[in-house]
């Protein structure tokens, strides 16, 4: 009974801080650009074409987390801002996948570049279009030494977003196809990897290397790892729970 009552709690606190750490609103820092990303997801919408699991919305959080781990970490406004920008167009690539009706890897980075180009070209230097893209196209790979505090500050918002108490029903949406749970082998299977995880909640468990220092996909701001921390706090008690 103890466990559930924390587990409310970190959900209840999760939740209020997620709502406090989204209200600067990136998209009103950069209107124009959000406005023409907002209008490729609604003219997907219109064709009946949808990504649920990687909306407006997703980008928008994503953007605004982005800005502000930048912000803190390097006190550069440029850098927070550019930080910014590349979480909102950063599902470029799910939204051709989405347009052409084709596999996710089946999207050529020239196609992911010039769909950024198109919502960003217009508002910024070359330097900048650059540093973006350089985010966008790596963002969802391994951490690397020579990564730029761009990249870095995209991954880790990217990271923190989808450890949000939303990760629960947005992963059972992703992977609508698998069993929720494995009774048997819980967390532990020898066969399952990111890319598979084979269950619903393996997927989420997976999210939880975003706060392991030796995982090579840890959060790296010390903002962002306060704000990942506190949401995976909620995941690992809501593991303890439904295992006891």
């Amino acid at each position: 009974m103890a466990k559930r009552r924390l587990v409310i709690a970190a959900v209840i606190a999760a939740v209020a801080n997620a709502r406090a750490e989204h209200a600067e609103l990136i998209w009103k820092l950069c209107p124009e650009i959000a406005r023409r990303v907002e209008d490729e997801y609604a003219t997907l919408a219109t064709d009946g074409k949808k990504i649920p699991h990687h909306d407006f919305a997703h980008a928008k959080r994503v953007g605004e987390i982005a800005r502000q781990v930048a912000q803190d970490e390097w006190g550069d406004d440029q850098i927070a801002k550019l930080a910014g920008i590349a979480g909102l167009v950063h599902n470029a690539d799910r939204i051709i996948q989405a347009q052409k009706g084709i596999g996710r890897r089946e999207v050529s980075r020239d196609e992911v570049t010039a769909l950024i180009k198109k919502w960003i070209d217009s508002d910024l230097e070359e330097t900048d279009v650059e540093a973006v893209l350089d985010a966008v196209l790596g963002h969802d790979g391994k951490n690397a030494p020579e990564d730029s505090r761009v990249k870095i500050a995209l991954q880790d918002g990217d990271r923190v977003v989808n450890l949000d108490v939303d990760l629960l029903p947005r992963s059972g949406q992703y992977y609508a196809d698998l069993p929720v749970v494995d009774y048997q082998n819980f967390l532990s299977d020898s066969e399952a990897t990111y890319r598979n995880p084979k269950t619903v909640l393996r997927d989420i468990n997976y999210s939880l290397d975003w706060v392991k220092p030796d995982s090579g996909v840890c959060v790296r701001t010390k903002l962002g790892m306060q704000m990942a921390q506190q949401r995976a706090q909620v995941f690992t008690l809501f593991f303890e729970v439904l295992k006891a």
